[in-house]
């Protein structure tokens, strides 16, 4: 009889999930008092891995994390019946740190999919919001969800505080060039400095917090009929009314500048103010490009490219 031997190679088991960063297109500030803002992701994001250790602590295990990050990832792996020191985590991440580009939310949706896959559950974005959710209320304590729902990465959604996000179908992709200040932003001193300013000008502040709500109500429209010039202006207004607001500083204004110089459409501080990042909008892909070569900042520049993703509504 005829032996033969075989022999089986088991590749250890990984489940991955990515969470994309994100920006504010318009609405930073008034999103606060009622008005509503336009987030939109970037395709760069963060990836998270689970791969079966074959031998290891759960302290080393999930090394990548600093404590409040084991933190959020334990009580999410929890919450879905995972076993956290079952598995080793890797991250890799290409968003700038402290820059205001959604860094935590994105974490967090690549953890939360690559631990429901983990769980041998479907991909639902409700439910991946939810475990999202368990992260983002260990980094924020009370998370808006917004971030995380851009995180996603569906396409820019309209949303105002107390209603849920609406996705807005996009007429044309639009290609935004990010610009880093090098700064890290604090948002809480800056909403801090709007609500000191409505307090001693409230009628004053008030009208410049509902012209930023109209052009975002403005902006979802040029958005959808794919009008980037038109666009574009309603970001360079958008600008000038958080300049007024004084959450802007001498090195966004410098960033902005170069960028309308540059040939950029449009452009303005995003998220907070204070430092961070500019965006800036470009007519196409080779456009931004162009912006690029320009401007000359390396690894401070880059471009992401927003759509509707195929198969219609985000």
């Amino acid at each position: 009889m005829d032996r033969r031997s075989w022999y089986i190679i088991i590749h250890p088991m990984r489940f991955t999930g990515k969470g994309h960063g994100k920006v504010i297109l318009m609405g930073e500030h008034a999103v606060v008092y009622g008005e509503p803002a336009i987030g939109m992701h970037l395709e760069r994001g963060i990836t998270v891995s689970l791969g079966v250790p074959s031998r290891g602590s759960p302290g080393k295990n999930l090394a990548h994390l600093d404590d409040r990050g084991r933190e959020a990832f334990v009580a999410a792996a929890r919450a879905v019946g995972v076993d956290p020191a079952r598995f080793r985590l890797t991250v890799a991440s290409r968003l700038p740190v402290g820059q205001g580009l959604g860094s935590s939310a994105a974490l967090s949706v690549a953890a939360s999919r690559a631990l429901l896959r983990a769980a041998g559950e479907t991909l639902d974005d409700a439910r991946v919001l939810d475990v999202a959710q368990v992260l983002e209320k260990v980094f924020h304590g009370t998370p808006s969800g917004i971030d995380a729902t851009i995180a996603l990465g569906k396409g820019p959604v309209f949303y105002r505080k107390g209603a849920p996000p609406e996705p807005i179908l996009v007429g044309a992709p639009i290609p935004v060039v990010v610009l880093l200040s090098g700064t890290s932003p604090s948002t809480k001193a800056m909403v801090e400095r709007v609500r000191r300013r409505r307090e001693g000008d409230g009628p004053g502040t008030d009208r410049i917090l509902g012209e930023i709500g109209a052009l975002v109500t403005e902006a979802r429209e040029l958005i959808r009929a794919g009008s980037l010039e038109g666009l574009g202006r309603a970001m360079d207004e958008n600008h000038r009314l958080l300049e007024r607001l004084g959450v802007s500083t001498d090195g966004l204004e410098s960033l902005v500048a170069a960028a309308r110089r540059a040939g950029a459409l449009g452009a303005k501080l995003t998220g907070g103010g204070g430092g961070g990042a500019v965006i800036s909008l470009a007519g196409d892909g080779r456009h931004a490009r162009e912006i690029m070569k320009t401007l000359n900042l390396g690894p401070n520049s880059f471009m992401t490219m927003v759509q509707t993703p195929a198969g219609g509504a985000p």
